[in-house]
Parts: C-alpha cells; sequence; structure tokens
C-alpha cells in the first residue's frame, strides 16, 4: 500500500508525456519522468513543494536555477507562480509534481500567452479574473514602499482606465515594454535574442530571462 502512494497515476503520467514533449529537460518518454519522480519524492516524501525554500531546493535539484542562487525574495514571487493552481479551495496547498512539471514547462517552453496568463494569476490572489488592489497588498509586504508601488502599478496596468486591471490589459503592458519581453519570450525567441549578443548567451541571464529570479514587479520608471 505505501509503495503504490510513491507511484505517479498513469493518467498524470501521460498527461505529461504529451505536455512536456521536447521541452526544457528534452524529456518525452514515461521512463524518463518517472525517473524525475523519483527524485522529486525522496526529497519531498509528502509529495509536495510546500514553501519557497523548498522550491529553491527542488528547482535547484533539477539544475533550473543556480545552486549558489538563494534570493528568498525572488523564490517567494516564484512559488506563487507554481502555487497558482492550489488557488481553488478544492486543491490542497502545496506544488506537487504535477504542478510543478506544468509551470516549468510554462516558464521553459511555454508560448508569450501562456506566461502572460500564468503571471497573471499569480497577481489574481481571488481568482476573479481581475488584478486589485487588495490582490497586490497580499503579494507585498506591508510596507509604505509597497504601498506606493501597488498604486504605480494599478495606474501602469489599467491600459484602458476603467479603472480595472484585466488580462487583457495586463497583456498590453506586458507587450508594450521591450524590457519585460525577454522574460516572457518563447524558447525560439529567446534563442533568437541571446544570439544578437554575447551577454545575453550567458547562463546567468538565461535563469534571469526564463525564472525571473531578480526583475522587480512589473513597474515601468515613471
Amino acid at each position: 500500500m505505501g509503495a503504490n502512494k510513491t507511484k505517479l497515476n498513469k493518467n498524470i503520467l501521460q498527461h505529461l508525456v504529451n505536455r512536456t514533449n521536447q521541452i526544457f529537460f528534452s524529456l518525452g518518454s514515461p521512463a524518463e519522468i518517472k525517473a524525475m519522480y523519483a527524485i522529486f519524492r525522496r526529497h519531498f516524501p509528502s509529495g509536495k513543494v510546500e514553501s519557497p525554500q523548498d522550491l529553491c531546493r527542488c528547482l535547484q535539484k533539477f539544475s533550473l536555477v543556480p545552486i549558489g542562487y538563494t534570493d528568498q525574495k525572488a523564490f517567494e514571487r516564484l512559488y506563487r507562480l507554481f502555487d497558482v493552481q492550489n488557488r481553488n479551495p478544492k486543491h490542497d496547498s502545496g506544488i506537487d509534481f504535477f504542478h510543478f512539471m506544468t509551470v516549468s514547462n510554462i516558464l521553459e517552453r511555454g508560448t508569450t500567452a501562456e506566461k502572460i496568463i500564468l503571471y497573471f494569476q499569480s497577481f489574481d490572489v481571488d481568482n476573479d479574473q481581475k488584478i486589485t488592489r487588495d490582490d497586490l497588498e497580499v503579494c507585498l509586504p506591508p510596507t509604505v514602499e509597497s504601498r506606493q508601488l501597488i498604486q504605480q502599478l494599478l495606474r501602469q496596468w489599467d491600459m484602458n482606465r476603467d479603472g480595472v486591471v484585466t488580462l487583457e490589459d495586463f497583456q498590453q503592458y506586458v507587450m508594450s515594454n521591450p524590457d519585460l519581453l525577454p522574460m516572457f519570450a518563447d524558447a525560439n525567441e529567446r534563442i533568437r535574442m541571446n544570439s544578437v549578443t554575447l551577454e545575453s548567451s550567458t547562463d546567468n541571464n538565461r535563469y534571469v530571462n526564463v525564472y525571473n529570479i531578480n526583475r522587480g514587479t512589473f513597474a515601468t520608471s515613471q
């Protein structure tokens, strides 16, 4: 009985085989995904990543961020991205293997549209299809600087000035700001951008662009 709990459900396995075909770790076969699942369960016996610190260890274990990178605030932002699926009350807290693989796939190989939706959902804390002051207050620490930043973000993201930040507003904001585009580019576009300059081709920039580990919270200068 106990051993069965560590086995990957066949339906989930097939979904991941289809979803992760030719993604960042060149997976695609059930055997490879099962091997990753075994590593995941060995390091997270509960079957869940339950904190930003755990997510840091998990990403480093699969060589998705540098071992020496330990920016706590960055991993708190990442945890919100990976934990998007669990905003639904029907889901238990924590990030299971399926959601870890799904979000990693989007960040590494997803389309620009998929990434924008993922980030929008991470800010839409109450799942009401819009980003509000209350949502951002949950995402940011309760400081004077954060209150000022929230005001700035809401003003900049509300592209049609109707007082509501929708997915369409957020998408338009991202697409109209060149500094944000590398983070949302799909894999082919990142390869093209990395070939433009020597600096852009470094491993550190790969992690920055894909996992947003060094960026602020989507605000442009005044």
